[in-house]
């Protein structure tokens, strides 16, 4: 039986799209790292959320 080795994922750096190294995984270097920290925190990257009705039972929970 013939075994399939393709070797070992290579990942690519979301930031400048070159070879991603170990050490600053899933980046390439500690610029990309921080470049990415950075939009992180000046809310560069926004997860949308589920918007919930402001029903009189919410205002009442939060009050």
């Amino acid at each position: 039986m013939q075994t399939l080795d393709f070797g070992p994922l290579k990942s690519i750096c979301p930031e400048c799209k070159k070879k991603s190294m170990d050490d600053f995984y899933p980046f390439c270097s500690m610029k990309c790292r921080s470049i990415d920290l950075s939009r992180w925190l000046s809310d560069g990257y926004i997860i949308m959320g589920r918007e919930e009705e402001e029903s009189e039972e919410n205002i009442k929970d939060i009050s």
